[in-house]
């Protein structure tokens, strides 16, 4: 293009001026969007916006883009039939307004920035310019010059909300929150009902952790427009954050597949460091989607965290030799309560269970709370007439109360007392009275033991 051959021309005799050539050097945005300055004196930083978008454009005005810009017209007459006007009519705003604006639609920025430049040195005042610069810097990463010209874009025009809308985006990639968030408010007085301004002011609030708010914005942004996917998204987010994660996987299946979305809710579920909670649904994310490699990555994170079920050493059923040939066997008659006291080797079934047993009260003497609770059930549940069982419902009570969880600690107490001739009766009423006066102080009601 002839104004493409142009501008490389004057930038091109603009380095060759002293002083310019040696310490010519280009600001890079590294992919966390925060702009780094050169230190370099000759950095574009110095430059003036005419050359900085020279240098863009010479990067990015490939023979590609060339082709891009050709099936674009291809493709929208009406495009080609603008760029005829502007090319035949120098003062044609209007036309360079819409080309501009279409060529940033298409991603083609070094096309939308020469068009816009072109309009401002027609109308040096123009707001519509200097907002679309604004927006092709933004999108080139330059957030220093964005905001310069989103600034002024609001000065000039201080009731567009488009303006305003992109003076938020730039500040929100510069990463200063507050700002971000007082110019998308702004916005919004100008137009309440804007979907993408609802959804930004969303977002922002749930940068600043204020969920409840972000929450209000959000859900007003879905119901402006419910196919928008970045609200349905970050309102996922939030619903996931305060706890409703039913409601938070459908506003994700809004916009998901549904292994996508299981993936989603168990990547705020690593977030928030909820291990086990994260490791189940990313194991259903699969189940739909086998071949997910996003969630295959996060389910090996959220097991290599997750706690581990506590491991019960029991021994074989087959008892050795050893225990065979012991010098006495234990007196039958007498309860296996008894019998776990007493130290000596059991055989067969008796062994298992009071292996297991001593296992468990090892473990809450270590204060290892659920753990103990775990075994004492897995008891219960393989041996539910066993002479074991009412001290398993006594020790089930006792780490519950170790936990502080006084309710589930009252109802093991109250089972123990249902046993008859059970050695632990009398501890358990004294500890449900325990338990009861606990649970009130805690602000809940239980009834008092007879």
């Amino acid at each position: 293009m002839r104004r493409y051959s142009s501008l490389i021309l004057l930038f091109t005799l603009v380095l060759t001026l002293p002083g310019c050539v040696r310490q010519r050097s280009v600001r890079v945005a590294p992919a966390n969007g925060s702009a780094r300055q050169s230190s370099d004196t000759g950095s574009p930083s110095a430059l003036s916006n005419f050359i900085q978008g020279t240098l863009r454009i010479s990067q990015e005005n490939t023979a590609a883009a060339e082709e891009a810009l050709i099936q674009l017209h291809k493709r929208r007459p009406y495009l080609a039939e603008l760029s005829g006007r502007v090319a035949a009519n120098g003062a044609d705003i209007d036309s360079r307004r819409q080309l501009a604006d279409a060529y940033l639609d298409e991603g083609l920025l070094p096309f939308a920035f020469q068009m816009y430049q072109e309009i401002q040195s027609i109308k040096p005042d123009d707001s519509h310019a200097e907002l679309g610069v604004a927006r092709v810097w933004d999108r080139w990463g330059d957030y220093g010059l964005a905001y310069q010209h989103a600034e002024r874009a609001v000065v000039l025009e201080p009731k567009s909300a488009d303006a305003l809308e992109a003076l938020g985006r730039v500040q929100l990639h510069r990463n200063l929150i507050d700002q971000a968030l007082s110019a998308f408010l702004s916005a919004l007085e100008i137009k309440p009902q804007s979907a993408s301004l609802l959804s930004n002011t969303g977002y922002v609030f749930l940068k600043r952790g204020d969920l409840i708010q972000a929450r209000v914005f959000l859900e007003r942004a879905v119901a402006a427009d419910n196919s928008l996917v970045e609200a349905h998204n970050n309102l996922g987010i939030v619903l996931a954050r305060m706890g409703e994660s039913n409601q938070a996987l459908s506003e994700f299946l809004a916009v998901n597949d549904p292994a996508a979305a299981f993936n989603n809710l168990g990547v705020v579920f690593l977030d928030q460091r909820k291990w086990t909670e994260a490791r189940d649904v990313f194991r259903r994310a699969l189940l739909l989607d086998p071949g997910h490699k996003k969630a295959q990555a996060n389910l090996l994170e959220a097991e290599a965290h997750a706690p581990r079920p506590a491991t019960i050493n029991l021994p074989p059923f087959k008892e050795t030799n050893e225990v065979a040939a012991a010098p006495k066997k234990p007196d039958s008659k007498k309860p296996v309560a008894a019998r776990a006291e007493k130290s000596g080797p059991v055989t067969g079934r008796e062994s298992r269970i009071t292996t297991a047993y001593k296992d468990a009260l090892n473990r809450f003497r270590g204060r290892r709370y659920n753990e103990t609770i775990d075994i004492l059930n897995w008891l219960l549940q393989q041996y539910p007439n066993d002479a074991l069982a009412s001290n398993c419902e006594y020790w089930i009570g006792e780490s519950y109360f170790g936990l502080a969880d006084y309710r589930k600690a009252y109802s093991a107490f109250k089972r123990v007392t249902l046993y008859n001739g059970s050695t632990k009766r009398n501890d358990a009423v004294v500890m449900m009275r325990r338990a009861a006066i606990k649970t009130q102080r805690q602000g809940g009601q239980t009834k008092g033991v007879a």
